[in-house]
């Protein structure tokens, strides 16, 4: 009885210790998303009060209404929104054939896909100047086309990469059946191999919309007063001198930039972690 009393005792002391550190690290890291929420929804006169006010004393939606209103926080969300929505399905699109020839008929050899990664690695900011030129010759700055292109260009790598593993899962078998009942390639692949793969899908387009969205070096660039996206929106307010510096806006700013990305992983997880978990690619 005694050894047993000690074993439920260091068991409950375990898990105390693992719960702790759990809640230690959920608090440590929401801390900065909570005290930006808090900030968006403070009056002037807390910014700069000592000891801190850490909740607001009169909350209010003001800075938001001013970031729609007097800001064009509505017209960079919708761009933001569009060209992540946009890239997003492009970028499926065009993975999505590629990576099941390369996973069906070992298209390229058995090193491409890690080829296609290699790409990936390629910092954009070595790809600025020549973008920005090109892009300027062919007159497709300032518009969705050229950001929703470039996204996808860029992301198509590393959404081909995750999605050969996903497909090299599926049997071959279940799609010779449906050969064999008369589907055609393009139909198998539709009808027996996406479907499964689904877990795959919505963690392609998880990062496709999250990468795209949080984009901010081409954004800057390649944008103007039309099509600049949240990601500038919430460095428009950020100035040299502290007092300068438009709180509420841009802490509103960053909530209204984290939002939808939150929206998209939330309404995708129950996917992501098995698509996370089966998504390893096979030689």
């Amino acid at each position: 009885m005694i050894g047993l009393s000690k074993y439920r005792l260091r068991w409950y002391v375990g898990m105390f210790l693992t719960y702790a550190g759990i809640a230690a690290a959920l608090i440590f890291f929401l801390f900065p998303f909570i005290w930006i929420v808090t900030t968006s929804l403070k009056g002037n006169e807390d910014y700069f009060t000592f000891p801190p006010v850490w909740i607001p004393t009169e909350p209010s939606l003001a800075h938001y209404e001013r970031l729609f209103t007097h800001g064009n926080g509505w017209l960079y969300f919708k761009n933001s929104l569009a060209i992540s929505s946009l890239s997003m399905v492009a970028a499926l699109a065009f993975s999505v054939p590629t990576a099941y020839s390369i996973a069906r008929f070992r298209f390229g050899g058995s090193l491409f896909s890690n080829f296609l990664l290699l790409l990936r690695t390629m910092p954009a900011i070595a790809l600025v100047i020549p973008i920005y030129v090109l892009y300027s010759k062919l007159g497709i700055t300032n518009n969705y086309f050229g950001l929703i292109l470039l996204y996808t260009v860029f992301y198509i790598p590393f959404a081909v990469w995750l999605l050969i593993g996903f497909i090299r899962d599926v049997p071959v078998e279940i799609e010779e059946a449906a050969l064999i009942d008369g589907c055609s390639r393009l139909q198998a692949l539709l009808r027996v191999v996406l479907p499964v793969i689904v877990p795959g899908l919505a963690v392609v387009a998880l990062f496709a919309f999250i990468t795209t969205w949080n984009e901010f070096l081409f954004a800057v660039i390649l944008t103007g007063a039309e099509t600049k996206t949240v990601m500038v929106l919430v460095a428009s307010y950020t100035t040299g001198s502290p007092t300068d510096t438009f709180f509420g806006e841009a802490s509103a700013s960053v909530v209204l930039g984290i939002l939808p990305s939150f929206l998209v992983a939330f309404a995708l997880q129950r996917y992501l972690v098995k698509g996370l978990a089966l998504g390893a690619v096979k030689g």
